[in-house]
């Protein structure tokens, strides 16, 4: 599968204790990545889950710097601070170091 051109919404540290933060897949993306700085957990609830036979898989990607491709039609990002905003996204499969375990969730109400 080729790359793809994603754009930036969001790169902030989060610490605890924090509010709820929460991706829509058509305002924003649902692409994201968690980087501990220092030992934690991350309690990501998805709603609904992944459920491959319902057309929702869970995927994997590598991001690489925007400058590493030219997207072949001629629409280059000039300024510098724009392509920061951009990486190239190319699908690759399951980490092998990857621990998910599904459960339900039973704690308060999430609000948004």
């Amino acid at each position: 599968m080729p790359a793809r051109l994603a754009k930036l919404v969001a790169d902030k540290v989060i610490t605890g204790p924090c509010g709820t933060s929460v991706l829509y897949p058509n305002s924003g993306g649902n692409l994201h990545c968690f980087t501990a700085i220092t030992p934690c957990a991350v309690l990501d609830i998805l709603a609904p889950p992944y459920r491959e036979a319902a057309g929702r898989k869970c995927t994997y990607y590598h991001d690489y710097p925007c400058s590493s491709f030219s997207t072949g039609n001629g629409d280059e990002l000039n300024d510098a601070n724009e392509a920061d905003d951009y990486a190239w996204l190319a699908q690759i499969e399951t980490p092998l170091d990857l621990y998910m375990r599904q459960g339900d969730y039973k704690g308060p109400a999430i609000r948004v």
